[in-house]
């Protein structure tokens, strides 16, 4: 058959793919049944469509190779199916093509997307929901707060792929020149906070992080404290709480006391890593796709959960690749887009593409640690990670925390009047 491959627009993002092999476990094969519902039943033959954030056709960026990879596996296994893949761009244009094309019905089978915009496709009722698809060996195999993490008013809107949590990378070499021992994973945010100030030098700050848009990773030392932006339920705000400001206050206190870079509030999140490699940060936030860099300039590092503070656990904070399947007249056609869901995100399409996972899968048979050790730290995190919440409006609400975190770390504002400053902003879009 002919596979085409097409692409819209400028492709702007390529990603750096760790290497990994797993076996297969106990996930159910890409061509057996589809789940327990009604739909797993239908058999399709014929087009999937498959749109791909950052794809680039003919095998021109690292995830391409890997994509056609994982289509030409899955065919192999699937007589009759033709894939076609269509790369659109990582851009707010990109996003905005495939928010219209899924909403006016003309979108693609199947798509990545992560797991935060969720939600507003939830609200629209576009999407296929992964329940009647589900088999128990799925809900066997995937972490429980995990799959939880891409449900939205009672269902479960994709299938979760991976989470790359936030973790706390320290520089080797600077501790050993500082004369200071590495920590464990039992360390404490008052640990954090002496070991940022000692390894503060003339040329090096103890500790570097991203604040700015669609970041998260300043807001681990938060919900170490036991912080939460919102309620369990979404209906009120709560990160102006005593544990939201002690959390906001260690980032405060080490802006002042010259343990943290001078552009902290504006620093780009590539110059945070930058920064590591050249030794003028002893510590770092950031996610499991920092690895690869950091081992091609032969950096020695060692990887933590976040300190522990008053949650009294190493909790964490971070996002999910997910692929969902929007809703089409053919529930034939949807149930197959549904089982290559499973296929993309299951440790089988590990096993016949080396490298595909990026980040720590979100089934207990994905071990990317096993080709890449240097993972085992971020899947031990996976079990304490924290999503940010799923709410059709949280873009919106991003978007004023960041900005009151900078005032507070500048010294603009104090930590409590920067959070209450995001409450009085966010507390409308609750419907208070």
């Amino acid at each position: 058959m002919t596979r085409r491959r097409t692409a819209i627009g400028p492709v702007i993002l390529a990603m750096t793919m760790a290497l990994a092999a797993c076996s297969t476990g106990g996930t159910p094969s890409a061509s057996g049944p589809a789940g327990s519902g009604p739909a797993a039943s239908t058999s399709y033959q014929g087009t999937l469509d498959w749109w791909h954030l950052g794809y680039a056709p003919g095998g021109a960026t690292a995830s391409a190779k890997l994509v056609d990879a994982a289509v030409a596996a899955y065919e192999a296994k699937n007589p009759g199916l033709d894939i076609v893949v269509t790369g659109i761009p990582f851009d707010d244009q990109g996003l905005a093509r495939l928010d219209t094309a899924i909403a006016a019905g003309t979108g693609p089978d199947i798509f990545r997307i992560a797991s935060d915009r969720l939600p507003g496709f939830g609200a629209q009722g576009v999407l296929s929901p992964i329940d009647d698809h589900l088999t128990a060996e799925d809900k066997a195999d995937i972490l429980p707060n995990l799959l939880d993490g891409v449900a939205y008013e009672g269902q479960h809107l994709a299938w979760p792929q991976w989470v790359p949590p936030v973790g706390y990378y320290l520089n080797n070499a600077i501790f050993e020149d500082a004369e200071v021992d590495l920590p464990d994973a039992t360390w404490t945010a008052e640990d954090f906070q002496q070991l940022a100030q000692d390894l503060t030098a003339d040329d090096v700050f103890g500790f570097a992080t991203y604040m700015g848009p669609a970041s998260v990773n300043e807001l681990t030392l938060l919900y170490s404290q036991g912080a939460t932006v919102l309620n369990e339920d979404n209906s009120a705000y709560t990160l102006n709480s005593e544990a939201g400001v002690k959390g906001l206050q260690v980032l405060v206190d080490l802006f002042e006391a010259g343990a943290m870079p001078p552009d902290s509030t504006t620093i780009a999140l590539a110059d945070v890593e930058q920064g590591f490699i050249d030794g003028r940060f002893a510590m770092m936030t950031a996610g499991s796709g920092s690895i690869t860099n950091l081992k091609a300039n032969e950096i020695a590092f060692t990887i933590l959960p976040p300190p522990i503070g008053d949650a009294g656990e190493p909790v964490t904070v971070g996002g999910m690749g997910t692929y969902a399947v929007p809703k089409k007249d053919d529930a034939a056609r949807m149930a197959a887009a549904h089982r290559l869901g499973r296929y993309l995100t299951s440790a089988e399409v590990a096993a016949d593409v080396t490298g595909w996972y990026l980040a720590p899968g979100t089934r207990k048979s994905i071990k990317v640690s096993d080709t890449t050790p240097e993972m085992a730290a971020f899947e031990e995190m996976l079990a304490n990670v924290k999503f940010m919440p799923l709410i059709e409006d949280w873009a919106k609400v991003d978007s004023f925390i960041h900005p009151e975190i900078q005032l507070a770390v500048s010294g603009q504002k104090s930590a409590k009047e920067a959070l209450d400053a995001v409450g009085e902003q966010v507390t409308p879009l609750l419907g208070q």
